[in-house]
């Protein structure tokens, strides 16, 4: 039996104890200091992923629109009263870029034709002083039509009760006066973004065919709507392959280093899922491409 009164014996047990807690210290200041990697997802996994997190929750919704109606039932209340809970997610993508807006050359704006569309109802406001003009806007879709009085009531604090904004040429000097209010919404017509045209009707439709608009914010990422839930995997992965080469083909000159660095997609109301890099960057290889081809061009190079 060991003496447990023996001084190199509990000199070796201090030893041991002040060794396993310093080396707790130790992990412990490394998860904090690195934390749990973020998994990462090939596109077609990451899109998948976020349809089915919307159905767990739309599947949660049909569980509580028919508790409400049992327990209507039971008070003699009829469920056709009730109000049915019917929610199309959306699905976004968030893009973190290498890009410093601050400096010259490096922002980047504007806006893409999506082959499915958005599936966002979008309300257009057309500024123009034709009648003529005013009459073909309302006919191509517009909510809201006018011209400098149209101005005068957003100048005077008016609810802009809009998502999309045109003019005509004649009429685009006299919207500086509310830049100020329809600027920092990404209201304001622009002729770079083609919301500034004498074919007022076309460009109405134009906004409400499925353009999908995107603008770095001040830390230079793009937020953008890329389609419903309803869509589902392949109408979701084909506007995902024209909006990513959308931005591709509009890179700005003054890009130094990386130009597109993470990407997430995620819905409405679920978390972001990152997906890798090489299976959403049109510039790789392996852009879009199933994981079974990219696998078999691996085992080629």
């Amino acid at each position: 039996m060991i003496p447990m009164n023996n001084p190199s014996i509990i000199s070796l047990i201090r030893h041991l104890v002040h060794a396993q807690r310093a080396d707790q210290q130790l992990r412990n200041y490394v998860s904090r200091a690195h934390g749990v990697p973020i998994p990462q997802h090939h596109v077609r996994e990451a899109v998948k992923l976020v349809l089915n997190d919307v159905a767990l929750r739309d599947g949660k919704r049909v569980q509580n629109a028919e508790r409400k109606a049992g327990v209507a039932a039971e008070k003699g209340i009829d469920a056709s009263v009730l109000k049915k809970d019917k929610f199309d997610e959306s699905i976004d993508i968030a893009i973190e870029t290498g890009l410093d807006p601050r400096k010259p050359n490096q922002s980047l704006r504007g806006s893409v034709r999506l082959p499915h569309g958005t599936g966002k109802k979008v309300r257009v406001a057309a500024f123009c002083n034709d009648e003529d003009q005013q009459a073909a806007a309302r006919e191509a879709g517009a909510s809201i039509v006018g011209g400098t009085d149209l101005i005068d009531d957003i100048s005077k604090g008016a609810v802009l009760n809009f998502d999309r904004a045109v003019a005509t040429p004649d009429i685009a000097s006299s919207l500086g006066r509310v830049a100020r209010i329809l600027g920092p919404r990404g209201l304001l017509p622009a002729a770079k973004l083609g919301t500034i045209n004498q074919d007022i009707a076309g460009v109405v439709s134009n906004q409400l065919s499925g353009l999908a608009h995107y603008r770095t914010d001040k830390k230079g990422d793009i937020h953008a709507c890329l389609g419903k839930a309803s869509f589902g995997e392949m109408k979701l992965l084909d506007n995902i392959r024209v909006f990513m080469q959308e931005l591709n083909d509009e890179k700005p000159e003054g890009s130094k280093g990386d130009y597109l660095k993470q990407v997430y997609l995620t819905s409405t109301q679920g978390k972001g899922f990152k997906v890798t890099m090489p299976s959403i960057d049109p510039s790789s290889s392996f852009f879009m491409i199933d994981e079974v081809d990219e696998e078999n061009l691996l085992s080629k190079t």
